[in-house]
């Protein structure tokens, strides 16, 4: 874990503990604290700030944000590398992003509608669904206290967005596939060569996307960092680490 000037590079910084000048000041001295946060992907920032030379975009989105608060701890968004969520939201905001960027290249792919037909959160054997249009959340398995969180999941998420339609911008697709990370979901690669070109093009799909996938490296990071007994954090970020739960959609695509 480094302390010190911001970093520039985004792969020292995947998980942020902000502390207060105190706690940062009592790492130093505690025996064998220090040691036990040096985990390289990881960056304490003092709050308040020390004057820096400079302000890189991720600290400026941070200072806008008004997220450098004492207590807290920061993960770095799997498909923006200078954007950041409180520890306790990062799993339900970053399975917002996908979806959200997920639409984005569906547009660019020419496509006229994107519905979300069910939602399901996935906890060991467990699998708990809402259909998108439904009243009520179902269940296979027994998961407790997570019909609520399905729920918010749902109340925060576009379950349809409709388009012009037009041709396919395979260019802009791709780029957004690099720019965001999705290069590694299959679905969505196969979503894109589809709609490539041929004289058969694809006009309608039915796929199962998860939301979850990208993130997992992001949120077992932060479960890494041995937070020293005397730091009070703001939430309890231990019941995000120890949550392994799946987001995934089932979703239709029309062209």
């Amino acid at each position: 874990m480094s302390h010190g000037t911001f970093p520039t590079d985004p792969s020292r910084r995947k998980a942020i503990l902000v502390l207060s000048e105190h706690d940062v000041e009592r790492c130093a001295y505690e025996p064998g604290v220090a040691r036990e946060l040096m985990i390289d992907e990881t960056y304490v920032l003092q709050a308040p700030m020390r004057e820096q030379q400079g302000c890189t975009p991720a600290l400026q989105r941070l200072i806008d944000a008004r997220l450098i608060q004492a207590g807290t701890l920061l993960i770095q968004n799997p498909y923006d590398c200078d954007s950041y969520e409180e520890a306790t939201l990062a799993p339900q905001r970053f399975a917002l992003a996908k979806h959200m960027y997920f639409s984005m290249i569906c547009m660019h792919l020419g496509a006229k509608e994107v519905v979300v037909d069910q939602i399901h959160v996935h906890t060991g054997s467990s699998v708990l669904t809402i259909e998108a249009q439904a009243e009520r959340a179902g269940s296979t398995g027994q998961v407790d206290g997570k019909h609520e969180e399905l729920e918010k999941l749902r109340a925060q998420m576009h379950l349809r967005d409709v388009f012009e339609g037009g041709a396919a911008d395979i260019e802009a697709a791709e780029h957004l596939l690099r720019q965001t990370g999705l290069s590694t979901d299959l679905n969505i690669r196969t979503l894109i060569e589809m709609r490539r070109g041929g004289g058969n093009r694809l006009k309608s799909r039915k796929l199962v996307l998860n939301l979850s996938s990208e993130a997992k490296s992001h949120l077992a990071l932060a479960g890494r960092i041995k937070v020293p007994a005397f730091v009070k954090l703001s939430t309890e970020f231990d019941r995000v680490v120890k949550n392994k739960d799946d987001f995934t959609l089932t979703v239709t695509v029309n062209f």
